[in-house]
């Protein structure tokens, strides 16, 4: 059986779409359409998302299943979605429905599974491409083994680090709905390829940025290593490295919207 199982769906028409439920909300609230900002942060770090709205002063749009946080420092131009969940399908849906109200620009951020011991702690990984092992994106696009960011964020990315001195990686990232089920085979086949990392919503969200015709990048903080023999959860030495994740990434979509 092919997936997914209606060859070329990805072609279709679909019935449900994001304008039309934004529509839909919109028609059944008193304040109209939300005033969204040009870039977003799409952060999976509950204390991320806490340190970013407590450190920073903004406002919140209450209009999505998630919550956004629109900055003030950068005059409303930016702004971070959080506390939607994590994995494929609830990253796609968000930037469906933020693109829908006008969002041109996303920069994914989290925690990443490493898959190489020469990368340190404290690195950022900037992926230059995602392995597309989860079933998101194949209902967006033909099926491939990559997905990629958009060329112009991802350069800022690279230069915005390098003018910040941080410390950074730039490599492929494995994609994967299946977190418990990320298998020895895999971890050496990848570990070989030069995988960097293992996450749950890169690839996802470049192909639906792609297919929305929007910008979208991603950035991550090693928390643990993937050995084959062993694993070395990091999780609670991370949380300095998070934020200062955060705070660049917030600059980065502000450079970006000058």
């Amino acid at each position: 059986m092919p997936f997914p199982n209606v060859a070329d769906k990805h072609r279709g028409d679909a019935v449900i779409t994001p304008e039309k439920s934004v529509e839909y909300r919109d028609d059944q609230s008193d304040a109209g359409p939300p005033a969204v900002p040009e870039a977003v942060v799409l952060c999976y770090s509950r204390g991320l998302m806490e340190y970013l709205t407590d450190a920073r002063d903004g406002r919140e749009v209450d209009s999505y299943y998630g919550d956004l946080y629109v900055f003030d420092e950068f005059d409303g131009r930016v702004g971070v979605m959080g506390n939607f969940g994590i994995g494929a399908p609830t990253a796609a849906m968000m930037v469906e429905e933020l693109a829908a109200d006008g969002v041109e620009a996303f920069l994914s951020v989290g925690f990443a599974g490493c898959l190489q011991d020469d990368v340190e702690m404290g690195e950022f990984i900037v992926c230059d491409r995602a392995i597309r092992d989860e079933g998101t994106s194949h209902h967006y696009a033909e099926s491939a083994k990559f997905a990629r960011p958009t060329e112009p964020l991802f350069d800022r990315i690279t230069r915005t680090l390098a003018d910040r001195d941080e410390p950074y990686r730039v490599g492929p990232s494995w994609t994967t709905d299946a977190i418990y089920r990320e298998t020895v085979r895999e971890v050496e086949s990848y570990a070989s390829e030069g995988v960097l990392t293992v996450e749950m919503e890169a690839s996802a969200v470049f192909t639906v940025a792609a297919h929305r015709g929007v910008d979208a990048a991603a950035m991550f903080v090693v928390s643990d290593y993937l050995g084959t023999a062993e694993w070395e959860p990091k999780f609670h030495l991370t949380e300095d490295d998070m934020r200062r994740l955060g705070d660049a990434a917030a600059e980065i979509l502000a450079d970006r919207t000058e």
